[in-house]
């Protein structure tokens, strides 16, 4: 298990501040934030690459915080993995084994490579390998060192698309059998279909930590929402069941939203899913209690129909079927109404 305990680091202009984290022995744990948010410098300080200003991080029960990078038994693998390329594959595999050329030594490079499924390519040099391969090299050559646990920093990106569905097999099924995985990224989709804990870094903080249900249902900040998909993120006011917005465009102009429950006056974030928002092109005469006039100003594709954005005070998106779309031949620069009822709203602190 790991424990990151109120963390800080300063890098000129840029701060760690006060990270918190656990990872379980069973976790595959996802750091998610976008470049520059800080998460390969926190996973950088874990590998005991850079020194913390403050804070202790305790690997199963151990401080490790100021024990040297190969005293930690974390194995670190980047985006563009260090292949040596004077040496063959298996050579590379071995290259942590003191005695390389011991039949233990052969025999456990014999093992990796087939758990990584290159074994026919052990007498090959890594120039003629693609991006897939060199980092299930990596992986074993990781594996040989024998980690208690895998640091990932963006080790997909490089990686070619039909390439990516093995490795993430094959990561899962190393967790799976006991070695938990802190990895760092900024593909939601990877976060997504890997993660069993993941966590948001943004500006150097840890703005959210949960399942990868809970952040893509409740997501707590626009950053957040935006990597869920969700683009209804306001910044809000609220006076009792009311909240004042402002303008995109014109700060003097605000709008009014309607809130089920009275809620403590004062500063708030509101999250409106767009998947509640429902179109109409003439004047609603529905239950619906926020009716907000616009023009639409983009209609695109999405996973289930279309993001239709209605521009009017704010912009407020609706995801639609396609069904939806022709039957109200929606058009960009068409007049419509953008509505959702109270209920429908996250009021967020």
């Amino acid at each position: 298990m790991l424990e990151i305990k109120e963390l800080n680091k300063t890098l000129g202009r840029f701060r760690i501040s006060d990270v918190n984290l656990t990872v379980a022995r069973d976790d595959y744990f996802i750091l998610l934030g976008a470049s520059g948010a800080g998460k390969s410098v926190l996973l950088e300080i874990v590998a005991g690459l850079v020194n913390p200003d403050s804070g202790q991080i305790i690997l199963n029960g151990k401080d490790i915080t100021k024990i040297a990078v190969e005293k930690r038994r974390t194995g670190l693998i980047f985006q563009s993995p260090a292949i040596f390329p004077h040496l063959t594959v298996g050579q590379n595999i071995a290259f942590p084994l003191r005695y390389r050329k011991s039949k233990a030594s052969l025999q456990l490079v014999q093992k990796l490579a087939e758990q990584m499924s290159i074994q026919h390519l052990l007498d090959q040099k890594p120039a003629i390998l693609s991006g897939g391969e060199l980092q299930r090299i990596a992986l074993a050559r990781t594996l040989a060192s024998d980690p208690v646990m895998l640091l990932l920093d963006e080790p997909l990106s490089a990686v070619d698309t039909p390439m990516k569905s093995g490795l993430r097999g094959l990561l899962r099924e190393l967790n799976k059998k006991g070695l938990p995985i802190l990895h760092v990224t900024h593909d939601f989709e990877e976060a997504v279909a890997l993660a069993s804990t993941m966590a948001v870094i943004e500006n150097g903080r840890i703005v959210q930590t949960g399942s990868p249900n809970d952040i893509l249902s409740s997501p707590t900040t626009g950053f957040a929402a935006g990597f869920s998909g969700e683009h209804n993120f306001f910044k809000a006011v609220i006076t009792k069941k009311t909240a004042i917005v402002k303008g995109v465009a014109d700060f003097r102009a605000f709008v009014e939203i309607k809130l089920n429950d009275d809620y403590e006056e004062g500063p708030a974030n509101l999250l409106i899913k767009s998947k509640y928002v429902i179109i109409s092109p003439d004047e609603p005469q529905m239950s619906t209690v926020n009716n907000l006039k616009g023009t639409i100003i983009s209609i695109n594709p999405s996973r289930n129909g279309f993001e239709v954005c209605i521009r009017g005070t704010i912009d407020i998106y609706a995801r639609i079927t396609r069904e939806s779309l022709e039957k109200m031949k929606l058009a960009t620069g068409q007049e419509v109404w953008a509505c959702f009822k109270a209920s429908s709203i996250d009021v967020i602190r």
